[in-house]
């Protein structure tokens, strides 16, 4: 607000200065300009008819001569006046909107209203850093599952076109680059209710910096970032970045557990996909050599993940500098059939379109289609715009690596349900069995449906279930808080507890007999409906306890204080 006023006095102050001296000359002559009154008297205006004249006469109103008519003498000062009035006038007004349409003082006002939204929010949120394409996708995700958001990007345009969305168009934004301190302080960072920053802007070095910055300012507070260089991501996790998100590793450790446990590839794109989508078939990957195209950042991972999974690969890059030191490479752009053929595309069972061009993804999934029909084919795409083209029933592409879908996905789990990244961490350390077993126990509530993925923190309020148990000496278990409380079936709620977390100790697909008291996280997967009735169970002092003993519990505090004084509970009726 500072800044607007002074430069507001700095760019007006001579306009303003011209209109105040030419008002006080004229009002000042006016008065000293003697009138002639209806009875022929000698009178002098007041200062407050003359300031009244000549507003109007400057704004060339000219409501009429006050309070007698002129004399020759006054309408003479009054010629000589309406010039340099009516000139100070429209001076000041263009200078006025001179101002207001210079776009640096436009970008003031607008940074000062965000600014001030910013500090008006009373809910928790998260600063985004960038709101392209992974940006958006996240900041829909936060707002569908209860946070406020805000969003920093330096492109102007893209600011304007997310302000024009209906989910987004109440979310305080502003395009100025993410990097600079001030602005994001302006933006929340120092905000007691900013519960963590997101960097997920296109340049690796700025997320670096926001992240940096993030934590030297907050050191508490979390931080997700965007990677896509191995350097890059090392310095983020060296100086304590919560997480850091490489697409292109994230998407070479799931191609692994594909061609290595279908099971746990399967079940962890379960729990990532989005709530209420259908759940992804099985897919099976064949064994065998594969073809890569595009040896840059993403076909480099994705030969690394080829190799651990034990099969055999064939490069192809433009670039023959990328090629030097391996061995069965092929020179090209792979949209060509011959170097497809040179690379032996006809004998492998696989395809990796990993260029940095969309176009050039298509092509050669196109070209090696027509060569060999049964390749099993995994595209890159980078632009959001061309979903259609790689989602095309001729294109039949069986993976489809998209970055921002892939960042977008994870970080939202890693922020809003903190114990995934465990869960799934410890899933692909597991044996076979391990992640068959979480299958069908998904598949069972499930119904083909992604699940909602929660946190239920038994550290927060209301637990009101909890400590009525304790008063009781009736110990509560997993069993009793999976149970549909409501129901008068022995009905389990459709969801499947992945970690029990007590302390510094955490139990992975814990048991029903598993005792639950106050203090503990617990991660669940399943239906929304089953967390409303877990939320409910909880807040009630009645509903748990009631399952949990032989017999009915009294609703009231009084009613169990009784109860428990004359320990003869109330029987069932």
């Amino acid at each position: 607000m500072n800044d607007i006023i002074w430069v507001t006095m700095r760019r007006l102050r001579t306009p303003l200065i011209v209109l105040i001296l030419v008002y006080f000359i004229s009002v000042s002559l006016m008065v000293a300009v003697p009138g002639v009154d209806d009875q022929g008297h000698a009178v002098r205006m007041g200062y407050l008819d003359a300031a009244y004249f000549v507003a109007i006469l400057s704004t060339t109103i000219g409501f009429g001569e006050i309070p007698f008519p002129f004399t020759g003498t006054q309408r003479l000062v009054v010629f000589l006046l309406i010039f340099p009035n009516v000139v100070a006038w429209l001076y000041a007004i263009g200078a006025i909107l001179g101002l207001f349409l210079d776009p640096d003082f436009r970008t003031m006002l607008e940074r000062n209203r965000f600014t001030r939204r910013v500090g008006w929010m009373r809910e928790p949120f998260f600063l985004i850093c960038g709101f392209g394409n992974a940006g958006r996708m996240l900041g829909i995700g936060l707002l569908r599952r209860g946070f406020q958001i805000v969003a920093l990007d330096r492109d102007e345009t893209l600011i304007r076109s997310r302000r024009l969305e209906p989910h987004l168009d109440q979310v305080p934004m502003l395009a100025h680059p993410a990097s600079d301190r001030r602005m994001l302080e302006f933006a929340g960072l120092d905000n007691p209710w900013c519960q963590g920053v997101i960097a997920v802007t296109s340049n690796d070095k700025v997320n670096l910096t926001v992240a940096i910055t993030s934590k030297l300012l907050r050191p508490d507070l979390k931080v997700f970032a965007r990677s896509q260089q191995q350097d890059v991501s090392t310095n983020m996790a060296s100086f304590g970045t919560d997480q850091v998100v490489d697409p292109y590793e994230i998407f070479a450790r799931r191609l692994y557990l594909a061609l290595t446990s279908p099971a746990r590839y399967l079940v962890q794109d379960w729990l990532l996909s989005v709530p209420g989508t259908t759940l992804r078939k099985a897919v099976k990957l064949p064994t065998g050599r594969w073809v890569v195209c595009g040896m840059g950042r993403f076909g480099s991972r994705m030969v690394e993940a080829l190799e651990r999974a034990g099969q055999s690969w064939t490069a192809v890059d433009s670039d023959a500098g990328l090629l030097d030191g391996l061995e069965g490479t092929v020179t090209g752009r792979g949209t060509e059939a011959d170097t497809l053929e040179e690379a032996g595309v006809k004998e492998a069972v696989g395809l990796i379109a990993g260029t940095d061009s969309d176009v050039d993804n298509l092509s050669i999934v196109l070209t090696a289609r027509e060569l060999n029909p049964a390749l099993f084919v995994v595209a890159r795409q980078e632009e959001t715009v061309n979903d259609a083209l790689f989602d095309a029933e001729k294109l039949n592409a069986d993976l489809v690596a998209r970055p921002s879908w892939i960042v977008a996905r994870r970080m939202l789990a890693l922020a809003t349900t903190p114990l995934l990244k465990t869960f799934l961490d410890h899933l692909e350390r597991e044996k076979e069995d391990f992640a068959h077993r979480l299958k069908h126990q998904l598949e069972d509530i499930l119904g083909g449906v992604a699940p909602s993925v929660w946190l239920t923190d038994l550290t927060q309020e209301p637990l009101y279930s909890l400590r009525a148990a304790n008063e009781e000496n009736v110990t509560l278990r997993l069993e009793h808080l999976v149970h549909n409380t409501r129901s008068g079936e022995d009905e389990h709620l459709r969801c499947v507890c992945l970690v029990h977390e007590r302390g510094g100790r955490r139990l992975f697909l814990p048991s029903d007999e598993q005792d639950i008291r106050e203090g503990d996280r617990l991660l669940f997967a399943g239906r929304g409906s089953a967390r409303r009735e877990i939320d409910r169970a909880l807040a009630d002092p009645v509903l748990l306890m009631d399952f949990a003993t032989p017999y009915r519990v009294p609703r009231t505090a009084i009613g169990r204080w009784w109860a428990r004084r004359t320990r003869e509970p109330v029987s069932r009726a």
